[in-house]
């Protein structure tokens, strides 16, 4: 059966529609009835309690409990036929099976849609099995896999369709893969505050990602624009649809690099029908660790003060405490402590003894116990002996007695707690000046994950058990001792992704191969193709911090511009004037893109004063709002407007290495248009731009 006319689409979109209208009726007819009768049994329930047994309760619970797992299960469904409504499929794959009669249509939506009377499947999920021809195929020779084996075969057509409020908009006939009209269309739309769901132009080296079973950890390196946090929320949607029966998203959870990005992010997986995951991010678990131990300098205000003026010395201590070979030597460190610095000795409480042998003994009997884990396993087998021992003797027992036994066994090693244990790592000499505490009882950013790698190493610790899948955003702002914690708190499957280009630190930065080697089980894919700038854009960002494996898809708009104003008040006044042609514009989020937080609040305190409303974003936000975002690079990371204004681009603000990542990080947040202003000399990072005339832009 070919590809029907546009004609013969809509009458089969209208049937659709009914049918999903018809099933939506009865089934909030159902779920009337369902509450309806979920109040009755409650009530007959309350009122006839006194003359019930406890058997006949149970049961009339658990019939109740029955009720509502059931009401609920319907509730969900109901909104995914609400959904399905809107735009009941995206595309369509022609398809003819070897040994069927002829060719089938088979539908593409966020959900699946089966005709209850007939079982007959009109939307088949994007998840589906089915539904992996549409992604990886062209028109040929094609196969999917179905539970029962492979099915082989021929695509004969392809359709991609845009439906909204139910309503066919277009639909283009392609014999490649997905993309070109339909791909080009998405593209050129404006963005909002919240990331949307890609289902309807995933592409084929994106579906590979999303629906790659087998990897214990998949690494995932993606250019800035590839969708590759999208593609992360799409893999976990994959995986809870895959294996419904034995994940939900109770177990999955999110690294998030600050709260902001977890509000952009937070509408995809409920826009595919699953529930939110929860949200984690360094710091929580920084602050969960180290709350009775010590205060710490934050990730923020390590990249803050990096970009107020480099400190060699600190810099060193970061590059330091950088690399696989750190962990490998801390970890030695702990182990010969272990082996050395305790020393057995006796044991005494109310004239009863226990000698250094028995307790040599016991300690050498735990050996894959952390090392204070160990010592209190000891310390209690000493306290029940002698226990025992006291009260068989007539005497008693006290817990001041317990105490005293606790502290002798613990006098046997020769470090207090984990703390000592990590500042006593910087005593040898090789070490010594790469400890500098930053106050009498607070510490470097770099020493934060380095002493929590320590607590796990030296005691039992709360792990995240419950989690079976973490998702780790920004992969590169993260160091290997950061991971080996993460390794020890998330024993489970990790979707790792990140850009080494988009680093906001330098000094501490992972790159792939580095992460690689602390996984060297994992599965390792690139994602190259950039989606989300034009290409004059593209290329801009490009001349700032050139990746040769970059490939931009073909989407053009107005070259970048540089604005040279006379002074900060000229430069001022051309931000507003470019706010209000961005107002009088089809495009609807504005970004406003500075070198660090503090000129961002500067820049949100002179445009609010100039009448304009607009919204800041600093450390302690949780949410992107719509209008006019005011924020810095480091926040900036992750989000997309469709037009940028990064002020300040002068040889004072952007000069270094680490700028230079920061302006790289500004312009690539544009989607469509892109404009740098300046008062004083052009930074020498945008010296490209000069051979350009039609970059650069004179004003006043």
């Amino acid at each position: 059966m070919q590809i029907r006319d546009e004609a013969h689409e809509r009458r089969y979109l209208t049937e659709v529609r009914q049918r999903l209208n018809l099933e939506l009726e009865r089934l909030t007819d159902s779920i009337d009835k369902s509450t309806q009768t979920i109040q009755e049994r409650k009530e007959h329930l309350w009122e006839n309690r006194r003359d019930m047994d406890f058997a006949e309760k149970a049961d009339f619970r658990t019939a109740v409990d029955i009720s509502v797992a059931l009401g609920q299960r319907a509730m969900v469904t109901r909104e995914r036929l609400r959904r399905l409504l809107d735009s009941p499929y995206f595309g369509r794959v022609d398809f003819y099976a070897r040994g069927d009669v002829g060719t089938r249509p088979y539908y593409i939506g966020v959900h699946n849609f089966m005709v209850p009377e007939t079982q007959e499947i009109l939307i088949h999920d994007w998840r589906a099995p089915v539904s992996g021809l549409y992604y990886d195929f062209e028109t040929g020779a094609a196969f999917f896999d179905a539970p029962a084996g492979a099915v082989e075969g021929e695509i004969t057509g392809k359709r991609q369709y845009k439906i909204q409020r139910g309503h066919l908009e277009y639909m283009f006939d392609s014999s490649l893969n997905i993309g070109d009209d339909v791909l080009q269309r998405e593209l050129g739309r404006s963005t909002d505050t919240k990331m949307k769901n890609i289902v309807a132009t995933i592409q084929r080296e994106q579906n590979a990602v999303i629906r790659n079973e087998t990897a214990q950890v998949l690494i995932l390196q993606g250019v800035a624009g590839s969708g590759k946090t999208s593609i992360a929320l799409h893999r976990v949607a994959f995986l809870l649809y895959r294996f419904k029966d034995s994940i939900s998203s109770d177990n999955v959870m999110i690294l998030s690099p600050n709260k902001v990005f977890g509000d952009y992010i937070a509408n995809v997986l409920p826009e595919l029908g699953e529930e939110q995951i929860a949200e984690i991010d360094f710091g929580t678990i920084a602050a969960r660790f180290l709350a009775k131990v010590t205060d710490f300098e934050t990730f923020s205000d390590q990249v803050t003060a990096l970009l107020d003026g480099v400190d060699d010395a600190a810099t060193e201590r970061m590059r330091y405490k950088a690399t696989p070979a750190f962990v490998a030597d801390l970890d030695e460190w702990i182990a010969s402590r272990t082996r050395e610095d305790f020393t057995p000795a006796e044991v005494s409480r109310k004239y009863r003894r226990l000698p250094a042998e028995w307790v040599a003994g016991i300690f050498d009997e735990l050996p894959t116990l952390p090392i204070f884990a160990r010592l209190d396993r000891v310390a209690n087998m000493a306290v029940h002996q002698l226990k025992q021992t006291v009260r068989e003797g007539g005497g008693t027992w006290t817990a001041a007695d317990a105490t005293s036994v606790r502290k002798q066994v613990r006098a046997m090693f020769a470090y207090k707690d984990a703390f000592a244990m990590y500042t006593a790592f910087y005593r040898d000499p090789a070490r010594r000046k790469m400890f500098t505490p930053l106050g009498r009882r607070k510490i470097e950013y770099a020493d934060v994950f380095p002493l929590i790698y320590t607590m796990i190493g030296t005691d039992h610790q709360d792990y995240y058990g419950h989690i079976r899948h973490l998702i780790v955003d920004e992969m590169q702002d993260y160091t290997p001792i950061q991971y080996a914690v993460l390794r020890t708190l998330f024993p489970c499957k990790m979707t790792i992704l990140g850009d080494a280009n988009q680093s906001v630190n330098p000094f501490s930065s992972s790159s792939l191969p580095i992460i690689r080697s602390i996984f060297p089980e994992a599965d390792c894919l690139e994602l190259c193709k950039s989606y989300r700038s034009t290409g004059e854009i593209t290329e801009f960002a490009q001349n700032i911090s050139r990746n040769d494996k970059l490939e931009p898809v073909a989407r053009s708009g107005p070259a970048p511009q540089i604005i040279a104003c006379p002074d900060r008040q000229d430069e001022h006044t051309e931000i507003l004037s470019l706010i209000e042609q961005h107002r009088r514009s089809a495009h609807h989020s504005l970004g406003i893109v500075s070198k660090t937080v503090a000129h961002a609040e500067a820049l949100h305190h002179g445009l609010s004063q100039a009448g304009v409303e607009l919204t800041l974003l600093d450390y302690d936000s949780t949410a992107l709002t719509d209008g006019i975002v005011v924020t810095s690079a480091h926040l900036a990371k992750g989000l997309e407007f469709d037009t940028v204004i990064v002020p300040h681009v002068d040889e004072e603000n952007y000069a270094t290495e680490m700028d230079r990542r920061m302006l790289y990080i500004a312009c690539t947040r544009a989607m469509h248009e892109l404009y740098l202003t300046h008062n004083g000399a052009l930074s020498p990072i945008l010296a490209f731009a000069e051979d350009a005339d039609s970059a650069i832009v004179s004003v006043g």
